[in-house]
């Protein structure tokens, strides 16, 4: 069997085995993707992705953000530059936390990408933002909006936002709504991602005191650990053309979350997922990916491993 044609056969039974195990949701347009609940350690049964190219140390993408206190707005050009696709990475350090797996997906399907992101700034209309956001916040919403209607649209923006910063506010919903919509009506796809749960104030210390039984002595409930709950993804999901991909069940088998899954510790920090643990959400983001965003119509095959 000819290379490309082996991959692509591996990606139809990965979304296969996906459906399977229950892992995939779909409502008309939207689909949400929690991963298995059949294991009790959150073990992805997904194939191999060589994570050989990955560079998981550009988490924090360099110079392209602007930080939590800073006025500003800055745009950055990734991936394949001579791509069909043009796709954009928006949203705080929780989308942040995904650049280094969507950059790979990126190269894997020859996208053209651009980086936009400020810390601890939900996505929405300037117009409708509550007061209580930050004034810098407001105004680089105010120039999101500008940059989008000025250039031309996106064919896929994937976007998450912290829930510690949106804290579940109908107002920041409204907001979240509004900027999605305008995309949509432009022909734009959506990708949003439910924000991850969050670990007990004193994790590390607890893994450093309990050792081998951290991981369930260390844990919290699914409820504890998504408060406040990320409200975001809720309020597009019935659009047409947006994805949700929620991870739920990969972070917390069972409803338990623990600190710690297969060896390797979830968390950076109190709120931050750690890197070691991306990476063993590239397969998932990548079963949830539309398929039309696989492919080069300029080829009648998929562009993979290239």
């Amino acid at each position: 069997m000819k290379p490309r044609l082996r991959l692509a056969v591996a990606f139809v039974l990965m979304v296969a085995l996906l459906w399977i195990t229950g892992g995939a949701h779909t409502k008309g347009n939207n689909v949400s993707l929690q991963g298995s609940n059949s294991g009790s350690n959150g073990q992805s049964t997904l194939p191999h992705i060589d994570e050989g190219r990955i560079d998981w140390s550009k988490t924090e993408s360099g110079n392209c953000l602007v930080a939590k206190d800073n006025f500003g707005f800055t745009a950055c050009a990734r991936g394949d530059g001579n791509g069909f696709w043009n796709v954009a990475f928006i949203g705080d350090s929780h989308m942040r936390q995904y650049f280094s797996d969507l950059d790979f997906l990126a190269r894997k399907y020859h996208w053209r990408v651009t980086y936009i992101s400020k810390s601890a700034c939900p996505v929405g209309a300037q117009a409708m933002l509550p007061k209580h956001l930050s004034a810098s916040c407001r105004d680089w919403n105010g120039h999101l909006e500008k940059y989008l209607a000025e250039h031309t649209p996106f064919n896929l923006i994937f976007n998450s936002n912290s829930a510690f910063v949106s804290h579940a506010s109908s107002d920041v919903a409204a907001a979240y709504r509004t900027l999605v919509k305008s995309q949509l009506q432009r022909g734009t796809a959506w990708f949003a991602i439910w924000d991850n749960p969050k670990p007990r104030l004193d994790f590390l210390d607890c893994i450093a005191t309990k050792g081998k039984l951290a991981r369930l002595r260390c844990s919290l409930h699914y409820e504890q650990s998504m408060r406040p709950l990320d409200v975001l993804p809720a309020a597009i999901q019935n659009f047409k053309n947006v994805t949700t991909l929620d991870l739920r069940s990969v972070f917390c088998p069972n409803d338990l979350c623990s600190p710690i899954i297969n060896g390797i510790t979830v968390y950076r920090d109190k709120s931050h997922i750690s890197n070691a643990f991306s990476q063993t959400l590239v397969g998932y983001l990548d079963a949830a990916i539309p398929n039309r965003f696989r492919k080069d119509p300029h080829y009648p095959i998929l562009r993979l491993g290239h």
